[in-house]
C-alpha cells in the first residue's frame, strides 16, 4: 500500500514514532538496527518489501498497492515468558481494530491469523531482540491483503482473500491496529489474562469443531475447545483434553 502522509500522521497521532523507506528486505528486519528499535513505540512503515516473512519460515506474498505491511516494535521490562501471551494480544486486537473500522465477522486461527470466513486476510510474525535479564524488544510484523487483484490472489497459496474494508479506513488500519495493541497491553498488566483469554475464545476461528494440529514431529486430531487461563489451546481427542503451547502448531479443519 502506497505510504502517503495521512497514514504516518495518524500513527503519530496516537503517540507512535514512524520510520518509513520505498524498499526494504522486511520490515521486522529493518528493526535490527539499534538506533531505529531505541525509538520504540516504533513503527516501520514500506511501499515494498523485498523479502517479506511469514510464520515458520514462510514467504509473505507482498503486493505494492495491494496490500498493507508494517512493523511494530515495543519494548518490555519483564522476562521473555511474557512473549507467548504477547501473541494473543495481538490477535484480539486486530479483530478488535477491524471492528471499529467496521470490518467485521473475523476469527482468530490458532495461533493468530485473521480469518475472514474461511480465508485469510491477515498474518503477523513476532520476533524478540533480548535487551537484558528482564527486559525485550518484540518486533511485530503485520500483513494486510487489501486489493490483491482476482487473477492474482487464486495463485497465492493459503487460501487468502482482502479484507473487507472501506478504502478510506484502510490509512487508519496501522494507528488503530496499535493503539489498540497499547491499550491492551496495559490492561493485561492491570488485569492479566482473563479478559483476554474471553475475547480470544470468542474470537476463535472452528471453535468445537474437528481439527488436525501439526508440528513438524507432532500431530492431533480433536475437538477444538479453545484457549486456557495460561493461553494454552485445548482440545478434545480421545476423551482426553491436550494442551498446547507451541505456537508453531499448523491448524486446519478435518475432512
Amino acid at each position: 500500500m502506497f505510504i502517503d502522509n495521512k497514514i504516518k500522521n495518524n500513527i503519530e497521532r496516537v503517540g507512535i514514532n514512524t520510520f518509513s523507506k520505498n524498499y526494504v528486505s522486511s520490515t521486522n528486519d529493518y528493526l535490527n538496527y539499534s538506533y531505529i528499535r531505541d525509538q520504540a513505540p516504533i513503527i516501520i512503515l514500506a511501499n515494498n518489501q523485498r523479502h517479506p516473512r511469514g510464520r515458520r519460515g514462510k514467504k509473505w506474498v507482498n503486493f505494492q498497492g495491494s496490500s498493507l505491511g508494517f512493523s511494530l516494535c515495543l519494548r518490555f521490562d519483564k522476562s521473555l515468558n511474557e512473549y507467548f501471551i504477547l501473541s494473543h494480544l495481538v490477535g484480539v486486537s486486530i479483530i478488535e481494530a477491524c471492528m471499529v473500522l467496521n470490518s467485521k465477522e473475523l476469527r482468530i486461527k490458532w495461533p493468530n491469523d485473521i480469518m475472514q470466513s474461511d480465508k485469510k486476510v491477515c498474518g503477523t510474525l513476532i520476533e524478540n531482540i533480548i535487551d537484558s535479564q528482564n527486559s525485550f524488544y518484540s518486533m511485530i510484523g503485520f500483513g494486510f491483503n487489501i486489493s490483491i487483484p482476482n487473477n492474482l490472489i487464486h495463485h497465492i497459496d493459503g487460501r487468502p482473500a482482502n479484507l473487507n474494508i472501506d478504502k478510506d479506513k484502510v490509512e487508519l488500519l496501522a494507528s488503530t491496529v496499535a493503539s489498540i495493541l497499547l491499550k491492551n497491553i496495559s490492561l493485561y498488566e492491570q488485569s492479566g489474562f482473563k479478559p483476554f483469554q474471553e475475547k480470544w475464545n470468542d474470537f476463535m476461528y472452528a471453535r468445537n469443531k474437528d481439527v488436525t494440529l501439526q508440528s513438524k514431529d507432532k500431530k492431533y486430531f480433536g475437538k477444538l475447545l479453545g484457549i486456557n487461563e495460561k493461553g494454552e489451546l485445548q482440545i478434545q481427542a480421545n476423551k482426553k483434553v491436550i494442551n498446547i503451547s507451541d505456537i508453531n502448531y499448523s491448524m486446519r479443519l478435518s475432512q
